[in-house]
């Protein structure tokens, strides 16, 4: 079995002159005059150097060619990598990148020469100053708030006592980005590989499972560590002595304690955090989001969550909300910084950004002051589970109390009688999940079905580790819910009703309609639909027909049972600016005369005659006339017209190719008129 703490970092144990394609007294680029061995890497060499045009020092470091292929690929890699990463960053403890190159025969990098001693050296003496120590962990954190507020954050990668120097003048610069990595929301398409140093680096980097800020911090508190105890921490790696380091450095003790967790969940979340701590005058520096808005604390932050969410939506796009967390002293912002990266990983494809950002603000042990309303639901009458048909919706609604957002999840449990769904765009789901702001409130629907007769239980509504159980009731009978009334007979359907035509298609897209029809006893008509729909594509005009000859069994005067002939599939092949004339055929099957009006939809289309009166058994043709406009865009049209016949209305639509002209077609034309 691996080891989970190798690391993939070579180790200087080589002796002799190393090989990298370069050589002391050698001119790179005619400008950079290499002088002197600095050191040797796993995978490069420094050598001291001049810049001959300002005779300043410089380090250049370059990719050793001793090296098996692949790891000198990847040495390569890193050189640009880090070279990349030195382009875009300013800041004093970095060293400036004077040139980057790479060819066949070597690649090197030229940036400023670090004058001063490595912490490795200060640390081989023995123990160092607290006070010292003090110091160099709050540039330490400087540093790595500068650069873990980058866009995307920057992980150091490798804090370690050999790539800090100690300048002169006091001040320290790490010298190595090499194991550097960016945070973006997206992972890259080709990862870097994860460096990291045994006795430095945190558990979740040397077993490769995923590292961010954290463990930069706890890199720190090693090295802080190793200073202030004069202890390799090489020799026994995640392995403290608590008890000694609260003994010589009291007063920072707990920092370090806090940052050498092992857990990144407890470890202390930001620079900005660790460093308040080690000093605590550190004051948070607003966040602006316009309009005279701007946040300070989290209490401001829940407050603008409800005053302006829509600021709050266009910080997260912006990206302005993490940096600010990253850079805010207190520990629940920081602590938010990391809870807002876990729930955008979870969230479903395309949820709001604000909705991501509640639930990461959500506690997680919830609260108890989230309300349902009502707390006992009765859905009154609801169909037979065996219909495969829902009840009319009714409505629960929660209503958030607390002063904090609150995740919330519904859930409907299974029971051997009856059944309750949540309704989700327009599907039945057993679960349901969300967040809700500081006094928010989010409307649910739910549906029942059951066996016949009284049927009672409840579902569960959690929030954290708070349950509660909402009751309900409803009876089961031989009825279904065409729109938002439930109906147990052909004849209790409220004719009147403006959502009567759409519902009951509705019903007939998911076969529960001819079911139904078939269970009242209405087996003949339920037999016709049947066989219609067998042999028909349901369109919207079979569909209206249908209902038509349903209704017809309840109001024969109101709903007349009409069939219409000569409509084709295929698409009537029309040139723009023509004038075309077609016929259909419209049958009276009812037993009483009916008052057919004809209404055209668009403005090419025209019908002959405004109304017709069909005798029962009767038929009536019908002339229209199509007359695309020649503006009209080639490609397939619809001709849209409509049959108004007491309280039915029958939609028609002529699919219609128009064509271009061609020019002997033009030409004809032109015969003809002259």
């Amino acid at each position: 079995m691996s080891d989970p703490f190798r690391t993939r970092r070579l180790t200087a144990a080589r002796t002799g002159m190393p090989q990298c394609g370069l050589r002391p007294g050698q001119i790179l680029a005619k400008r950079y005059r290499l002088d002197a061995y600095l050191g040797l890497g796993g995978l490069a060499v420094v050598f001291q150097a001049t810049d001959l045009r300002n005779r300043q020092s410089l380090a250049v470091k370059a990719v050793r060619t001793d090296l098996d292929p692949a790891a000198h690929q990847e040495a390569v890699a890193v050189l640009r990598w880090e070279a990349q990463l030195l382009r875009r960053l300013t800041h004093p403890a970095l060293p400036r990148l004077a040139r980057f190159h790479s060819d066949s025969a070597s690649t090197w990098l030229a940036r400023d020469l670090i004058a001063g001693l490595s912490l490795a050296e200060y640390a081989a003496r023995g123990p160092c100053s607290p006070h010292l120590v003090h110091g160099w962990a709050l540039q330490i954190c400087d540093l790595l708030r500068y650069l873990h507020t980058q866009s995307p954050p920057v992980i150091c990668g490798d804090i370690k006592p050999a790539n800090l120097v100690l300048r002169p003048d006091g001040a320290l610069s790490c010298v190595d980005l090499g194991a550097a990595q960016t945070l973006t929301r997206r992972p890259p398409r080709r990862p870097r590989p994860r460096y990291g140093t045994p006795g430095y680096a945190p558990p979740e980097q040397l077993g490769n499972w995923g590292h961010d800020e954290r463990s930069d911090l706890f890199s720190m508190a090693v090295v802080c560590y190793e200073l202030l105890l004069g202890v390799d921490p090489t020799a026994e790696p995640l392995q403290f002595d608590f008890q000694r380091l609260d003994a010589v450095a009291p007063m920072f003790a707990p920092a370090l304690r806090w940052a050498l967790t092992l857990d990144p969940a407890r470890r202390v979340p930001t620079a900005s955090v660790l460093r308040s701590t080690l000093a605590p005058s550190t004051l948070a520096e607003p966040l602006y989001l316009g309009y005279g808005v701007s946040i300070v604390t989290q209490r401001d932050l829940l407050g603008v969550v409800v005053r302006h969410p829509k600021l709050i939506e266009n910080a997260l796009t912006a990206g302005s909300i993490e940096r600010w967390l990253a850079q805010h002293p207190e520990r629940d912002l920081g602590v938010l910084l990391h809870n807002l990266r876990v729930a955008r990983r979870g969230a479903a494809a395309r949820q709001r950004p604000l909705d991501v950002f509640l639930s990461a603000l959500a506690p997680s042990e919830g609260g108890a002051m989230l309300r349902s309303i009502p707390d006992y639901l009765v859905f009154g009458s609801i169909p037979l589970r065996h219909w495969r048909v829902w009840s009319r919706p009714l409505v629960l609604t929660l209503h958030n109390h607390d002063a904090r957002p609150l995740r919330w999840e519904l859930e409907c449990p299974n029971q051997t009688s009856a059944e309750v769904r949540l309704v989700r765009d327009g599907r039945m789901v057993r679960q349901r999940e969300g967040v809700l702001p500081p006094g928010g409130r989010t409307k649910i629907e739910l549906v029942a079905a059951g066996k016949s007769g009284l049927q009672r239980g409840h579902i569960i509504l959690r929030c954290g580790t708070h349950t509660t159980h909402i009751p309900w009731e409803g009876t089961a009978t031989a009825g279904i819910s065409v729109g938002n009334q439930f109906v147990a007979r052909l004849d209790e359907l409220d004719l009147t009703r403006l959502d009567l035509l759409p519902a009951l298609e509705e019903l007939l897209h998911r076969g529960v309609l001819v079911r139904w029809l078939r269970a009242q006893g209405h087996r003949a008509l339920a037999t016709e639909l049947a066989a219609t729909l067998k042999h028909a594509p349901l369109d919207e005009l079979t569909a209206r027909l249908l209902v038509g000859r349903v209704l017809y069994h309840t109001d024969p005067v109101q709903f007349p049972w009409l069939q219409l002939y000569g409509i084709d599939q295929q698409p009537l092949s029309i040139v723009a600016g023509k004038l075309v004339q077609q016929t259909l055929e419209l049958e009276n099957r009812g037993a009483h005369p009916c008052v057919v009006a004809w209404r055209s939809r668009c403005t090419w289309a025209r019908v002959d005659g405004a109304a017709y009166i069909i005798p029962p058994g009767g038929r009536q043709i019908v002339l229209f006339t199509l007359t695309p406009p020649s503006s009209l865009a080639a490609g397939l049209q619809a001709a849209a017209l409509e049959i108004q016949t007491g309280n039915l209305t029958i939609p028609v639509t002529l699919p219609v190719q128009i064509v271009t002209e061609r020019w002997w077609q033009r030409a004809w034309r032109w015969l003809a008129d002259n």
